[in-house]
């Protein structure tokens, strides 16, 4: 009988036990299946932010792109006021398409910084300038302060810098309805290393401020006032996180119906001697014949980029072409010395125009300088541009200077 009792025993728990396995097995596919779909997912999130970004950026480029060339054209004041306040409502838009597309990337953790060379008190005095009519408007008053011993110079990530000080200035004039908007930056460079500085910027205002409950998740998503009418809640969640980035810090003093103080540090290496001003880059093509060739499917783009770039190199020739494969057959059969390229175009992108020509027989040819023009700011895209061979990039909407210098850079070191 005990051995009957075992044998029925064994036989029920290997069943146990293959039922066991066979639910496991059954999880394990389930939760396969549930990693691919939310990969699925992330690449289509991925995609739609991509094109997003790309969408909104092209005519925003476009936008910026008149306003610099009507600058130097319109001596009416009036006009004057007009592009400024158009150039605030593209820096505004800008400003809020970073916040999404910077929100998701940041909780992704797939954001990166780009650096470059710019003027830092021209950078905030610029912002400054772009608010300065909405606070008078609201009978606020509005004050910059900056201290002596700002460098003229700095290497940072200008946009994201330029976007935190923005968010922060439309806050403060926003919760405002009387008194006072005020900017001060200052700062302090290393004992150590006179080649660094931390910036310290401090906005402060008279309006609604915030209680304490409210404070202690200012910097969390979607936390804003009742009373918004602009924000969506992302501003201040984006700045932390930018200036995280940067390795700074953000700190705010705030009393209800007394008004809100934030004060921000931001390290950031001096460049001295720096010769990427316009007039500078000008010179250094003033006796330069520079055969530059265009490629951008966008009608508009194309013709305000050529006109920006006429404005400042008169001597250089330009070519234009409307797709990858227009621009590979046209490097082909002529002699350029550098290449702007737009990234995302039909018939043939950027992309696979620029393996194209690194395949080129011609060493002259397939060594040719391709700066890449993009609406596309993800690390992906951007490193699927240095990938394929293109020797640097400028997003879009650009500083028509920061092209000049990267221009610059790159024909000269063609000519070495």
């Amino acid at each position: 009988m005990m051995m009957i009792f075992l044998i029925v025993l064994l036989t029920a728990s290997t069943h146990v036990v293959k039922d066991v396995i066979d639910d496991l097995k059954a999880k394990n596919l389930e939760l396969e299946e549930s990693r691919v779909e939310l990969k699925k997912l992330q690449i289509n999130k991925e995609s739609f932010f991509a094109i997003m970004s790309h969408e909104i950026r092209t005519p925003l480029n476009a936008i910026k792109g008149i306003s610099d060339i009507l600058k130097n054209k319109i001596q009416s004041e009036e006009d004057q006021t007009f592009l400024e306040l158009m150039d605030y409502s593209s820096n505004h838009l800008l400003a809020l398409v970073n916040n999404i597309l910077d929100f998701t990337k940041l909780n992704d953790g797939v954001f990166s910084l780009q650096y470059s060379e710019f003027n830092l008190t021209g950078a905030l005095n610029s912002l400054f300038k772009m608010n300065e009519r909405l606070a008078l408007e609201k009978g606020l008053a509005f004050e910059i302060q900056t201290a002596n011993n700002i460098p003229d110079f700095v290497y940072g990530d200008k946009n994201r810098i330029n976007q935190i000080v923005l968010n922060l200035l439309n806050n403060a004039i926003e919760y405002t309805k009387k008194g006072s908007v005020k900017m001060l930056v200052n700062g302090n460079y290393d004992l150590d290393n006179k080649n660094k500085f931390e910036l310290q910027i401090t906005i402060s205002d008279t309006g609604k401020g915030f209680d304490k409950e409210l404070g202690e998740k200012l910097f969390q998503k979607y936390a804003t006032s009742n009373t918004s009418t602009n924000s969506v809640g992302l501003g201040l969640t984006i700045s932390k996180g930018l200036i995280d980035l940067m390795n700074g810090s953000i700190l705010f003093d705030s009393k209800p119906n007394k008004g809100t103080t934030f004060y921000i540090k931001i390290p950031l290496p001096v460049i001295e001697n720096n010769a990427s001003n316009s007039a500078k880059i000008e010179h250094n093509f003033q006796d330069t014949a520079i055969n530059i060739l265009l490629v951008d499917d966008n009608k508009i783009n194309l013709l305000v980029l050529e006109k920006q770039l006429r404005n400042k190199l008169e001597n250089c020739h330009f070519t234009t072409a409307k797709n990858g494969l227009e621009a590979l057959n046209l490097i082909k059969e002529n002699q350029y010395d550098l290449v702007l390229m737009d990234v995302i175009m039909p018939v043939m992108d950027g992309i696979t125009a620029t393996i194209h020509v690194r395949n080129l027989e011609d060493e002259n040819k397939k060594n040719i300088p391709i700066i890449a023009l993009t609406a596309n700011v993800g690390e992906k895209e951007l490193s699927e541009c240095t990938n394929a061979g293109m020797n640097d990039f400028i997003t879009k909407p650009f500083e028509i200077n920061a092209l000049l210098k990267t221009i610059l850079n790159h024909y000269h070191t063609k000519t070495l």
